[in-house]
């Protein structure tokens, strides 16, 4: 996955209630501007005192709207600081009417406002908290500063109640189908893969694969070497076709041992070093598609060093972490500008994009006549690493 952001289903289900929120807050700033400007009579002598408070309440909600629509999507702690926000509005609205007279005009547009507590926070015991504290400052500027009715406070402040639990729903319900649309595409996304190897093995076992075994039974290869390795290609090709056991190669350790014996029929002497991974627990925590992905990749990276290295020997190390496992390939050949060499297919699908595939990460450090390293992360279960007692080096050398 690239860096940029990927805009799926649950992405675009937050972006489109931010702009909710920001809508319904502007229309709760123009329905405030509304009512205040048809009662500007009512303000006369104290004009000053209500622009402030109005422009308090347009700056907070400019701060509001903004992070939203940039964030794109209202968080938590937002909704919090907003709910406060609101209830000092109520208090102060209520307080500028006792004093100076004019209409209460707080009221409407903390109703409005409300539907962002829903839609802020994610759960309901947090909506009904937020709207409880939202009612009590309304009760307290309506009913206890402003002196209304006792059945009109009683009936506004319930009134919430709707807004912000009917907005929760909404918001819960659009999360979750944004995020069964996300893994309906991702179910998708893998079939799609699953026919593609599908018709990729198919076309190994028909025209590849039956060469292949043609060659290795017939009279074709002179050479004995190399018809027994035509062979031993064959069968792990069949393995791979198949999916049986015999393209997996066992344990990593001992596809390594594989891979470096393979090495050492191509001219290429591998040590092969794995004295720090000690215990079953470290390689067990590596599924069957990570270790895969790190034997092809060393795979290619050994068959790099015999084609392009110039070089007769490599070191091949393994080694655990308590969250990864580390894999290194090393030669002293002749390297090259990584800066100005574009990486072929072999390094760029093969290495690289197995490993990413899988969650590992893959570092080359090279230069011309400085040879190559080669370090592949991936990472294993939690606390999968244990150290089962010490011991010196042991290495294996492919010969």
């Amino acid at each position: 996955m690239t860096a940029a952001v990927r805009w799926d289903a649950a992405l675009q289900t937050e972006l489109t209630l931010a702009r909710a929120v920001v809508l319904f807050r502007m229309a709760a700033l123009a329905e405030i501007a509304i009512v205040t400007g048809l009662n500007a009579s009512g303000y006369s002598g104290h004009t000053a005192v209500v622009m402030a408070l109005l422009a308090a309440i347009a700056a907070e909600s400019a701060v509001l709207c903004t992070a939203c629509l940039r964030a794109r999507r209202v968080r938590s702690w937002w909704s919090v600081a907003d709910l406060a926000f609101t209830i000092f509005v109520l208090a102060a609205s209520a307080m500028a009417s006792v004093r100076y007279g004019g209409l209460y005009v707080a009221y409407p547009y903390s109703v409005i406002c409300s539907v962002a507590f829903g839609v802020g926070l994610r759960r309901l015991s947090a909506v009904l908290a937020a709207t409880v504290f939202l009612a009590a400052g309304y009760l307290y500027g309506g009913g206890y500063l402003h002196a209304d009715p006792a059945s009109h406070v009683v009936i506004n402040a319930i009134t919430y109640f709707p807004n912000t639990v009917v907005a929760w729903a909404v918001a819960r319900q659009l999360r979750r189908m944004g995020r069964e649309l996300d893994a309906s595409r991702s179910r998708e996304a893998m079939l799609a893969r699953d026919q593609e190897r599908l018709r990729h093995a198919r076309m190994l076992h028909d025209r590849v694969l039956q060469t292949m075994e043609t060659l290795a039974r017939g009279q074709w290869i002179a050479d004995t070497v190399l018809k027994a390795r035509v062979a031993e290609e064959a069968v792990w090709l069949r393995g791979l076709v198949e999916g049986t056991d015999e393209a997996a190669g066992g344990d990593l350790l001992g596809q390594l041992g594989k891979l470096a014996a393979r090495a050492a029929r191509d001219g290429l002497h591998v040590e092969l070093n794995y004295a720090t991974v000690r215990g079953p627990a470290i390689l067990a925590a590596l599924d069957s598609q990570r270790s895969a992905a790190l034997a092809g990749a060393v795979s290619e990276a050994l068959t790099n060093v015999v084609k392009h290295a110039a070089t007769a020997s490599a070191v091949l190390r393994l080694t655990a972490t308590p969250a990864a496992l580390v894999v290194t390939v090393l030669d002293q050949g002749r390297g090259f500008d990584a800066a100005s060499q574009p990486e072929g297919m072999g390094l760029r699908e093969s290495i690289r994009g197995r490993v990413t595939e899988s969650g590992g990460t893959v570092r080359i450090d090279t230069a011309p006549g400085a040879g190559t390293y080669l370090e592949i992360t991936m990472p294993l279960a939690s606390g999968a690493h244990r150290e089962h007692g010490r011991g010196g080096p042991r290495s294996h050398h492919g010969r």
